[in-house]
């Protein structure tokens, strides 16, 4: 997103080529979010320090009242659920997780944190985190406040995704959701107005030079 903000295009040559910079975050997260990609672009690092480990109440007392430090919330909450999941301890130091999805929305990222090495097939990216997780960058191709942004992004995911499961469905040949013909135009997954806007701009242009210069266009 920065290079192309900076007018280079994807090979990283200068482009004259102008264009919206929010266009710019829209489509670059349409394209992650419709295509597969290496789960390498979605490994994270974190460090556990066990000595580091949340207190008990008797040995809170038996410190003194003495306060500790309980390191990385999100780690010891990562530590917390795989032992109540009955998983091998997390040998000390740095280690690599992904972040999966999970069917409360609200629960806190140590419940969603996912060793590299136990990954499957079956589980699922949560792509909308770490799109969340550019909110900061994402603010200044929006003009607007990081909050707003991270509003911005969840809302055009959650618009794409609603479109391509309707995609899936709509190609599902088991779904009672199919098309009703062979003949249908297939669907695509829906343009922000910006991009739209652009289209409509470029289509008025090309007409105007056509009717100019009618010669050049035979």
């Amino acid at each position: 997103m920065v290079w192309k903000a900076l007018g280079f295009d994807e090979q990283k040559q200068l482009s004259n080529k102008k264009i919206d910079p929010k266009q710019i975050v829209f489509d670059t997260l349409s394209k992650y979010i419709s295509q597969q990609h290496d789960l390498e672009l979605f490994v994270l690092n974190a460090k556990y320090d066990p000595s580091k480990k949340p207190v008990s109440v008797k040995d809170f007392f038996n410190s003194k009242h003495v306060e500790q430090s309980s390191g990385n919330k999100m780690v010891m909450d990562f530590v917390t659920k795989r032992n109540k999941e009955s998983k091998e301890d997390l040998e000390p130091g740095h280690f690599y997780y992904y972040v999966l999805t999970h069917q409360d929305p609200k629960v806190n990222i140590g419940r969603k944190m996912w060793l590299i090495s136990e990954f499957i097939e079956t589980d699922a990216i949560d792509k909308l985190y770490y799109f969340k997780s550019l909110k900061d960058i994402c603010a200044s191709f929006f003009a607007c406040t990081a909050k707003d942004a991270e509003k911005q992004i969840e809302a055009f995911y959650k618009e794409q995704t609603d479109s391509f499961k309707q995609l899936t469905l709509d190609f599902n040949p088991s779904s009672p959701l199919k098309r009703k013909n062979s003949t249908d135009p297939a669907p695509t997954l829906k343009k922000t107005k910006y991009a739209s806007s652009n289209n409509e701009e470029s289509s008025s242009k090309t007409k105007e030079n056509i009717h100019q210069n009618p010669t050049l266009y035979q």
